[in-house]
């Protein structure tokens, strides 16, 4: 049986950067294994129409990988994985990498972890890092007659490659991000678009200028003006994320104004522009941004549904009493967040499922390990994402990884499983942080489980998480040697 140092599960951008910082601590004897024919992850995986991230590119991307290319503030998906990609390629770690290889099930056993993959190969770890993703597995609805609709149904994860929806009629369902980004990119293509919404999610308008020619010049000859450019979007999101989260500070009140202001201005009918407007605080779910979507609705050939789909028929969808007629359905329903039980069958000390164990609460020891699954790393596990870029988080995980992996080969340990006393004292400092936020003010999202613990953001400063993750006491582990 072969066996690793360091086995890394998945090879999206939290994958990619644990192999690069593994590759350059000089940990020789590690591998990663990934689902698909490529790295990437969500932005290998997400091809729909106006595919975006959220947060400024330059800020969207390792501190020790800066691209000067990014054609605008907010770069498209393509641009996003193209940029996987290439540090993958530049950092020399797709030798590393075993494609078209899912990690079925990992098992503890007495030292080491027994895994197994889709092609039948079992092999052994000392340590795993999980790089599954926060927002990775499709959350698709129990709809009564999904099997009886004769139409194309698919997840936005699953969107079809040669898809022409030109005179078709499409229904989407959901109004999360993912919605508010295809909405108006298909709006025009299509015969009539109807939308389905539970709940109205606050959108923002989009400050999303190209960077000219002459600015990529400057950022490929003057490696300082990027590092600057970055540093600023740091301190502008940094500074006002927190407050921004925080129920009844300037920042949170100006923003829902903003928002509220900005639905009256872009939609015509008041009464779709009172259904798109949320009840509850502006951040207490993820808000987001778009210069379109809210005028979308202006459109003769688009519909807002508010209420949930009840049922599928053959010939499309029923709401409250009423029958839609449809050609397509896209499910933007978003995804099962940062719960890798969802993806992977892991089996830790004991025989103890991690399924089991986060049965009842999703909790983790300083959002990177779990009581009772020695040695397994999570990269964007519980409370492993921030107010602001995922990659703040994700470069600390990987070199929290690094120096525990080290840790281990120096001091001849052979084990390592943070005590319970840990998680717990962790999980209520957790819960103190979110006290003053607008977290727990009302509203249910993907970023809470079902008892209404966050499990999904870290409630604090990026400063503070990477503070967390430095400081590291062997006195809440219980440590085998």
């Amino acid at each position: 049986m072969k066996h690793y140092e360091v086995v890394v599960i998945g090879a999206g951008l939290s994958g990619v950067c644990a192999a690069i910082k593994l590759k350059e601590a000089g940990v020789t004897n590690f591998h990663v294994f990934e689902k698909a024919a490529d790295v990437g992850g969500t932005w290998r995986d997400n091809r729909y129409p106006g595919v975006a991230c959220d947060v400024p590119s330059h800020l969207y991307s390792y501190s020790f990988a800066p691209n000067p290319e990014w054609s605008r503030w907010y770069a498209p998906g393509p641009e996003i994985w193209d940029y996987v990609r290439k540090c993958a390629t530049d950092f020399g770690v797709y030798d590393q990498i075993t494609f078209n290889a899912t990690i079925e099930s990992a098992v503890w056993e007495a030292d080491h972890w027994v895994l197994q993959d889709s092609n039948g190969s079992t092999f052994a770890a000392k340590s795993i890092v999980s790089a599954l993703g926060g927002l990775h597995t499709p959350n698709l609805p129990n709809i009564p007659g999904q099997d009886l609709f004769e139409g194309e149904q698919f997840h936005t994860t699953q969107w079809p490659e040669d898809l022409d929806l030109t005179g078709k009629r499409v229904a989407v369902v959901g109004t999360g991000a993912t919605a508010v980004q295809i909405v108006p990119e298909i709006a025009d293509q299509v015969e009539e678009l109807i939308v389905f919404q539970r709940s109205p999610v606050w959108v923002g308008p989009k400050k999303d200028p190209e960077y000219t020619e002459e600015e990529r010049a400057e950022f490929r000859s003057n490696p300082q003006a990027m590092k600057q450019l970055r540093h600023n979007l740091y301190q502008g999101w940094e500074s006002s994320s927190i407050d921004l989260h925080t129920a009844g500070t300037q920042v949170n009140t100006n923003a829902e104004s903003r928002a509220r202001d900005y639905i009256q201005r872009s939609v015509s009918d008041p009464e779709v522009a009172k259904a798109l407007t949320p009840d509850h605080n502006y951040t207490c779910k993820r808000a987001t941004i778009s210069n379109r979507y809210h005028a979308t609705y202006n459109k003769e050939n688009v519909t807002l549904v508010s209420g949930a789909v009840d049922a599928l028929t053959p010939t499309g969808l029923m709401s409250a009493g009423q029958s839609f007629d449809v050609d397509v359905i896209v499910f933007a329903t978003g995804f099962k967040a940062f719960n890798i039980a969802n993806e992977i069958d892991l089996t830790g000390a004991g025989g103890l499922p991690l399924a089991k164990a986060w049965e009842n609460r999703v909790t983790s020891y300083r959002t990177v390990m779990i009581h009772g699954f020695p040695n397994l790393f999570l990269m964007m596990g519980p409370n492993g994402t921030g107010l602001h870029s995922a990659l703040q988080t994700i470069e600390a995980q990987a070199d929290y990884v690094v120096h525990m992996t080290q840790k281990m080969q120096n001091e001849g340990i052979v084990s390592l499983n943070p005590k319970q006393e840990s998680v717990d004292a962790f999980t209520s400092d957790v819960e103190r942080r979110f006290e003053g936020t607008t977290h727990n003010k009302g509203c249910t999202s993907w970023w809470s489980d079902q008892t209404g613990f966050n499990h999904s953001i870290w409630p604090g400063s990026s400063d503070d998480y990477r503070a967390l993750l430095v400081d590291v006491d062997l006195n809440e582990f219980e440590v085998g040697r």
